[in-house]
């Protein structure tokens, strides 16, 4: 996208159930419950010294939230021969994703989204192009994405937005049957990493993070080499992202319109998957490891 879409009006639904007096620590709970131990731990022990101690009633943790419970069973779709997309936000990352997956067989674009209606013609063209049947453009304003996840039988809403928008695009998706995909990052508050997790398993639909970074040629050479063997076994992994920004973030156009505003409010590696990722695939993370 060339312009910013606006703010993020994601918030957190759910409603509590009245305090009973019986009830147990929702998943978010024992996260930080979890954490605070830890912190304790290194401290040498105690967190009384740290506002408060944590025994009596006036200490229990809140009430369960309605949709704060994990799912029985783990969630999966039956393969799709044909995946209808919508696409939503074709600038520069998403003009390199439509035409990637034009390229695959089995994807039909039926939909594309853009506040720029020059963005959603271009890939117009593409689509033709490809030979796939013209696709309906949304172009009506930074929140048509609503409509095209209720108006289209889609399989899978993709969305390559500012950042702000990739929560309400997935949740949209979701709560429209639609399964829901993102560039990264996903999210950047803990309340919307929850707000995916939580509609995800409400509405039983997959969302996934697409950390194309995973599969660059040098990333990929040495995954292959670590399947090999050519470093042994493999016991410690450094990722970190060294990619000069300063011609995107001071650009008076694309994303510098509206990704330097991140760079004055935050400080820090504010998608760390792009490092993160290749490594925990080296170190096969979530398949026997975890992390911690």
């Amino acid at each position: 996208m060339d312009t910013d879409r606006g703010s993020n009006t994601a918030g957190h639904g759910g409603s509590e159930k009245e305090d009973d007096g019986n009830h147990l620590p929702d998943r978010r709970d024992l996260l930080k419950l979890g954490a605070l131990g830890a912190g304790a731990a290194l401290l040498g022990g105690s967190v009384s010294g740290m506002g408060g101690t944590r025994t009596g009633a006036s200490r229990r943790p809140p009430a369960r939230a309605a949709s704060s419970t994990a799912p029985q069973e783990l969630f999966a779709a039956p393969p799709m021969d044909v995946v209808r997309i919508g696409f939503v936000g074709i600038g520069g990352m998403g003009s390199v994703h439509v035409r990637n997956l034009l390229d695959i067989e089995g994807v039909q674009l039926k939909a594309l989204c853009d506040i720029r209606p020059e963005h959603a013609e271009r890939g117009r063209e593409w689509v033709l192009e490809a030979g796939q049947p013209d696709p309906t453009l949304y172009t009506r304003g930074e929140t048509d994405f609503v409509r095209m996840c209720e108006e289209e039988d889609l399989d899978l809403v993709y969305t390559a937005t500012p950042w702000r928008w990739h929560v309400p695009v997935c949740v949209a998706a979701m709560e429209n049957g639609k399964h829901a995909v993102t560039e990264v990052p996903a999210a950047y508050t803990m309340d919307d990493c929850w707000r995916l997790v939580e509609t995800a398993e409400a509405q039983r639909k997959h969302c996934a993070m697409m950390e194309n970074v995973n599969y660059g040629r040098w990333e990929m050479m040495v995954f292959h080499m670590v399947r090999q063997g050519v470093f042994g076994e493999v016991q410690h992994g450094e990722g970190g992202y060294l990619h000069d920004l300063r011609s995107i973030k001071f650009a008076s156009e694309g994303e510098g319109l509206w990704r330097r505003d991140h760079a004055w409010t935050r400080n820090g590696n504010l998608y760390p998957t792009h490092g993160l990722g290749p490594v925990a695939n080296c170190m096969d993370i979530n398949r026997g490891d975890r992390f911690d």
